[in-house]
């Protein structure tokens, strides 16, 4: 067995190795999308919600009925202000993952780097050896017909 033929367990491993990272980044990329829709929907209910109680402004409110409006609002701001932080973190997850990618793949394409450059210093001693083989071959058959 060559030694391209060993290294081979190896490079498929650090196949695999990119393969589970990429899908990593393309989950991560696929629950920030998932935050940031959520976090648009949050703000276009608070707009919405706003938008109905404002209408009907000539419709008067108790205190009461005005505290409770403020009281929600502030509610959907925090829950905003929160919905902002985990997408931040999904932000960061995200380039976290793809940075542990790049690295797989730097690593990947390194390993078949390695073997081929093993591979074609292989071919070129086959060559080699095949040529003398030849060659040998060659002076036999001379030497046989001068005699």
């Amino acid at each position: 067995m060559t030694r391209s033929e060993k290294l081979a367990p190896v490079v498929k491993h650090a196949e695999k190795n990119e393969d589970q990272a990429l899908q990593a980044v393309a989950f991560s990329q696929q629950q920030l999308k998932m935050q940031q829709s959520r976090l648009q929907q949050l703000i276009e209910y608070k707009l919405e919600y706003t938008n109905r109680h404002l209408e009907g402004s000539a419709v008067s409110y108790s205190a009461v009925q005005f505290q409770e409006f403020n009281r929600f609002l502030v509610q959907l701001d925090d829950t905003i202000k929160r919905q902002q932080q985990v997408i931040k973190m999904a932000e960061s997850e995200v380039d976290m993952k793809r940075q542990k990618w790049k690295l797989t793949r730097t690593r990947s394409n390194a390993m078949h780097k390695v073997v081929d450059r093993i591979f074609d210093d292989e071919q070129k001693q086959e060559l080699k050896m095949e040529q003398k083989t030849m060659d040998e071959f060659s002076l036999r058959l001379s030497l046989k017909t001068s005699l």
